[in-house]
């Protein structure tokens, strides 16, 4: 049956660029496709064309749009059941250029294809009778290959040096030197700050989980402390710790005579609820949840310690600030593309405060999305270099990111999830006198040493 968009869609448009088919528009436009015209939809949000919908049949083991839609609104629409051979049918009349092998990938087949894209328009294989001259011209070719090939791959044009900017409010100094006056990071801290907070991982491990993800993201160095780490060295000592309390509290209660038979019973059983308690404040990771699902909690004793958290932080520094959410909210490796989205609306950057000012650390995007006009165009998989604007005002960091090549920004036309400019307003923890840039590959680093 053929893949539909429900009313819930959110409009983000992150499907349209995935569809190997140009089969995915946005609601209040009319298309029509042999001869058959989809009405518009009155609230404008996307839609599929069921005449141009193969289920990425040929293309994909599964529902492109499906697997990138962060609502779950791409789903098989109950009125348009179609089986495999009509989908893949579809696929060769849609893309008569292109040859579809027989273990083509299909959802009602995951697995089946080796290989993600619809399949090997390159040359064919040779026939195993074929000249042994023939196959070892063919095996420069079979040796480079790791898999099917949709179509001959350019290497990227190598990029011309970029030309250094200068903007209002750039310090008269180097980048190096700029930096070297914040003496960012963890490395500018004291010997004595360091090996305190490592040795009081122990007791810091009891905290709540929050509060031990800001000392982590503060220190920034997990040599020294780590949620992980810091959690389990409680748990080791809370072993000793809680039969050691037990035996005191008999011993009180039973007026010493706890030093005799019923001593091995008290330790058993502080031994048992410091076991417990280690279970059930790492339960996710007994049930074989992957580490970075996992809730280090506090234990029984954590709340009070709530408040060695802000002595602790105010030694490590305060933690760096994060743009977007592509960073923290997405670490599998299949929302790659999400993150660069967020670089393309210029919501990927980090900002480091120190003793003396603070470091902007800002990326561009760098991949040019998928569109249906992009091999028209002859346009790479490589973004283009943007060009960009740094503007400062008090506390108030302004970067303007810009497409400069045509050919991208007609591109960036047709594509929802693809502005061609931006502009990120970053508000800073200090306020500086004046800052010194430097742009590598596609990062933008700022310095901005402190006003004094």
């Amino acid at each position: 049956m053929a893949t539909m968009i429900t009313e819930e869609c959110i409009n983000c448009g992150a499907c349209e660029p995935e569809c190997p088919n140009t089969a995915i528009y946005q609601g209040g436009v009319e298309s029509e496709f042999n001869g058959v015209t989809s009405p518009a939809l009155s609230n404008e949000v996307f839609y599929i064309v069921p005449e141009k919908c193969t289920e990425c049949v040929g293309f994909h083991d599964e529902e492109a749009c499906a697997t990138v839609c962060p609502v779950d609104v791409c789903i098989p629409n109950p009125a348009i059941p179609e089986t495999e051979e009509v989908l893949i049918q579809r696929a060769r009349e849609l893309h008569p250029g292109e040859s579809f092998p027989d273990d083509f990938p299909s959802r009602f087949n995951p697995g089946r294809a080796d290989g993600d894209g619809a399949a090997d328009t390159g040359a064919a294989a040779a026939p195993a009778a074929a000249p042994a001259a023939a196959v070892a011209a063919a095996a420069p070719v079979a040796a480079a290959s790791t898999g099917p090939v949709e179509k001959p791959i350019a290497p990227p044009p190598a990029k011309e040096p970029r030309s250094e900017k200068s903007f209002a409010g750039e310090l008269n100094m180097s980048f190096d030197a700029a930096v070297d006056q914040l003496a960012v990071g963890w490395v500018s801290k004291p010997s004595w700050t360091k090996l305190l907070i490592a040795l009081a991982q122990p007791i810091l491990g009891a905290l709540p989980f929050a509060q031990k993800r800001e000392i982590e993201r503060a220190v920034a160095d997990r040599r020294f402390f780590s949620v992980a780490g810091a959690t389990g060295l409680n748990a080791l000592h809370n072993m000793l710790i809680y039969p050691l309390v037990f035996a005191a509290v008999g011993a009180v209660a039973l007026n010493r005579s706890v030093f005799s038979n019923q001593l091995k019973w008290l330790l058993f059983l502080g031994v048992t609820i410091a076991s417990l308690e280690l279970i059930w404040r790492m339960r996710e990771s007994f049930r074989g949840a992957p580490a970075d699902q996992v809730v280090y909690r506090a234990a029984a004793y954590g709340l009070p310690l709530v408040p060695l958290a802000s002595p602790i932080l105010s030694l490590a520094g305060p933690p760096e600030v994060q743009g977007g959410v592509g960073q923290d909210g997405f670490t599998d490796a299949r929302f790659g593309d999400k993150l660069e989205r967020e670089r393309r609306y210029g919501d990927v950057y980090r900002v480091r405060e120190d003793l003396n000012g603070c470091l902007v650390e800002f990326e561009f995007p760098r991949v040019v999305p998928p569109s249906g006009i992009k091999e028209e165009l002859g346009v790479g998989d490589v973004m283009p270099d943007y060009d960009y604007e740094i503007a400062l005002s008090g506390t108030q960091l302004t970067i303007k990111g810009r497409v400069t090549d045509e050919n991208v920004r007609r591109i960036a036309a047709v594509s929802p999830a693809f502005p061609p400019d931006f502009t990120t307003n970053i508000t800073l923890p200090v306020k500086p006198a004046g800052f010194r840039h430097r742009f590598q590959g596609n990062n933008l680093e700022i310095a901005l040493p402190r006003k004094v």
